[in-house]
């Protein structure tokens, strides 16, 4: 346990480190750094590239317990692209100050021409031999990597450092709370057969937590257009999102009797075991702070 909380505490120094540096290169006077203001987040995109390369290698030894070998050449660059998305698209626009990205087209244009290229090299490579199980699993590392990355790195370049830390705080901070509070005083086991050590009293207490987390983050970030109780209840539904996520990479494990997806991060297992909370719960972050903005603070409080 003491060294699990150790490692715990160096990893969230090292992206809170990460993420004051984004922040302070954001808030320097643009006409220190003018073409970062055209060109931000660059250490999250780093980040990103830094943590997808592993999170795939993981997934295809996933795939290989279960007999099937990922694609990796036209897979790895696939997630990768799809992920940074957001930034090559702020890239596109800093050339060009007419453009204006269109999300759903540009992602579906990024998932149809990694198809293709997963298609291709299964002929190549693979011809028809386990066709069907390659170019599945290649897909799912692709979108699962790929899409939770970049809503991710959206969420950052489109609310701020700011909104990006409220929402890994109530991802990570409602799977600490689950986990202390199961470990405490669990008695009613949430799924057995598939997350044995998950009881319904961890998933309060970590809702609580994260909800806590959320309210404390945006207050003390000063995250003017969300108000207490809307950062309540985004961690909350956050928190869901990242516990189901959880439950969604154990799906992913059992199936191949595999305890953790590595052994990167000691203590903790691979960096997947680590990301799976944030990359599902991101597209519910995104849409729950698109309901924020539809009703901003001032609506929701009355006259």
């Amino acid at each position: 346990m003491i060294k699990r909380i150790v490692f715990g505490a160096l990893m969230i120094a090292a992206l809170a480190g990460v993420l004051w540096v984004d922040w302070w290169l954001d808030e320097t006077d643009s006409a220190q750094l003018p073409a970062y203001q055209e060109l931000r987040a660059i250490p999250l995109a780093l980040v990103v590239v830094v943590l997808v390369v592993p999170a795939f290698t993981e997934l295809s030894r996933l795939a290989k317990a279960a007999g099937v070998r990922l694609l990796h050449r036209s897979g790895l660059p696939a997630a990768l692209a799809l992920a940074l998305l957001p930034f090559w698209a702020q890239v596109a626009e800093a050339f060009r100050p007419d453009f204006q990205p269109v999300w759903l087209p540009a992602a579906l244009v990024v998932v149809a021409v990694a198809m293709m290229a997963i298609f291709a090299e299964q002929m190549i490579r693979g011809r028809t031999a386990d066709a069907m199980g390659r170019v599945a699993f290649t897909l799912l590392a692709v979108i699962y990597l790929g899409a939770g990355g970049a809503i991710i790195l959206w969420l950052r370049l489109t609310y701020g450092v700011a909104v990006l830390v409220m929402f890994l705080a109530s991802v990570k901070v409602t799977d600490i709370g689950a986990y202390f509070v199961g470990s405490l005083v669990g008695r009613h086991k949430l799924i057995p057969w598939l997350s044995p050590g998950k009881s319904w009293e961890g998933l309060v207490g970590g809702l609580v937590a994260g909800a806590g987390a959320s309210v404390l983050a945006a207050w003390w970030l000063n995250i003017s257009e969300v108000s207490p109780v809307q950062a309540g209840a985004f961690g909350v539904v956050v928190g869901l999102a990242g516990q189901f996520a959880d439950l969604c990479e154990s799906l992913l494990k059992r199936s191949v009797n595999v305890k953790d997806t590595g052994s990167t991060v000691p203590e903790f297992g691979g960096v997947l075991d680590i990301l799976d909370s944030p990359l599902l719960a991101a597209p519910v972050a995104a849409v729950a702070m698109m309901v924020i903005q539809y009703f901003p603070p001032e609506l929701s409080v009355g006259p």
